[in-house]
Parts: structure tokens; sequence; C-alpha cells
């Protein structure tokens, strides 16, 4: 019964975010909006260049799968911004003095940016197609890739973002950090250019970050795109492995740390 209650409030609350988000007009322009432009400007104008350093590398392909994993952790950037949101119009607090679990507050936030971030990264995936995208490499096993990746890497930083969101109570300041955040984890990782065109200070920090992970494992599992993976010596199985362990520790991480930060305030 406890269970069946746990997972009733925190869906209660997963339908609340989305409901919102949903009726956001401006969030979902900017969702269609914001991947088209990188694909569609940096993307085509980007290619050229970069084969001009590598004549073998697609690099507008290379960019799609990587504009995915990206949209990914933007998307996720916004489970702190909706707790500061909370707290400034009150319901966090009417959530805080009802009979549920801490833990329901941090998940609920997880799981819905986690939703939010799969429904804009494979509205990416249509766009890249629609682009020009080589459709002959998608499969049902790189679709399924893809989801996967997508997930592991929203749980990941929606996780983290929730729990900067609890501790950073004022929105200007969460903001800059999102700001200050955003450019280095997309360029200090696989997904927007090859690890082997990075210093190597810059590829050390490159794979310790999933995006890189999450990048290759799709790319693995597109056909034809093997050979662009960043980290050669994993296998599909082993990025999966390594994005889906950030993701649970993460995860774990957040929910103890912010059901310990509601417990003080």
């Amino acid at each position: 019964m406890r269970e069946g209650t746990y997972v009733s409030q925190t869906l209660a609350l997963v339908g609340r975010e989305l409901k919102h988000w949903y009726r956001s007009k401006i969030q979902i322009f900017m969702m269609a909006a914001q991947p088209l432009i990188w694909l569609g400007l940096f993307g085509f104008a980007m290619d050229g260049l970069m084969r001009g350093f590598d004549q073998e590398l697609d690099y507008f392909s290379f960019l799609c799968i990587g504009m995915i994993v990206v949209t990914a952790l933007t998307a996720s950037m916004t489970a702190g911004m909706s707790l500061v949101w909370d707290r400034r119009f009150g319901f966090l607090e009417k959530v805080r003095a009802a009979p549920i679990p801490r833990g329901v507050i941090p998940l609920s936030k997880i799981i819905a940016t986690t939703v939010k971030a799969a429904i804009q990264s494979l509205l990416v995936l249509v766009m890249a197609l629609l682009l020009g995208l080589d459709a002959g490499g998608l499969s049902a096993v790189s679709l399924t890739v893809i989801i996967i990746s997508v997930v592991c890497v929203a749980m990941t930083f929606s996780s983290i973002f929730a729990a900067l969101g609890l501790i950073i109570k004022n929105q200007e300041a969460l903001m800059g950090i999102n700001m200050l955040l955003n450019l280095p984890l997309m360029f200090a990782s696989g997904a927007m250019f090859p690890t082997t065109a990075l210093p190597e200070a810059l590829r050390i920090v490159a794979n310790a970050n999933p995006l890189t992970y999450a990048a290759d494992a799709i790319r693995n599992s597109w056909g034809g795109m093997s050979s662009m993976v960043s980290v050669q010596s994993l296998s599909l199985v082993g990025d999966l492995i390594v994005i889906t362990a950030f993701a649970l520790v993460m995860t774990g991480a957040s929910m103890f740390f912010s059901r310990r930060t509601l417990r003080r305030e």
C-alpha cells in the first residue's frame, strides 16, 4: 500500500509538471527552434570546414547525433528552474507540508524532465532526418538506443540541476549557473566535435563526460557511424553501461541530498 501511494503521489506531481510545460506555447516553440538553428546553420556551415581537417568525416551527420543528446542536456536544466518557481509561488511549501515522502519532490521533477527531454530529442531526430541525415542507419535497435541514451542523460543532469534548484533560491543566480555550465558540458564532450580534434587536457575531460558516451552509443548503433565514436575502446554495450551507471548514481545522490535539504528548510 505504501509503495502504491508513493507511486501515485509521484505521478500526480509529474502530471502537473507536464501540463504546465504543454500549456506553455513559447517553450514548445523554443523546443523546436533551437535545434533547428543549430542543425540548419551550424551543421551545414561547419561541415565544409571540418572536412578540411578530415575528408572522410561527415560532420553534419556527426552533429545530428550530438544534438540529440545535447537537447536532452538543455532540457534537463529546467528541473532546477521549476523548483525555484515552485518555491517562489508557494507550491513547494504546500507540498512540503503535505503528508508525502520528501523524495517524491525531486523524483517527480526528474521523471517529468526526462519525459520532456525524450520528446524534444525525438523531435530533433525527425528534424535531422528531414534536413538530410541518412535514414538508412536508423533501425529498431538504434531507435531503442537513442531512447535509452536520452533517458540516461536526462536523468543524470536533471538530478544535478534539481539538487541545485533546492540549494539556490534565487532565479537569476540559478540561470547564471545554467548558462555557465551549458557550453562547457556541450563542447567538452564528444557530442559536438570528435575528441581526437581536442587538446589532450580537454580530451581527458570529454572522456569523463556522460554526453560523450551517450553520443557514442547512438553512433555505434547507427549504421555507418561506428567509425565516428570518440572512445573506440568501448562497445555499444560498454557505452550503455557507463551512461546507465551515471544516471542511477546521480539520481540516487540527488534524492538523498534533496531529502536532507528539504528536512532542514
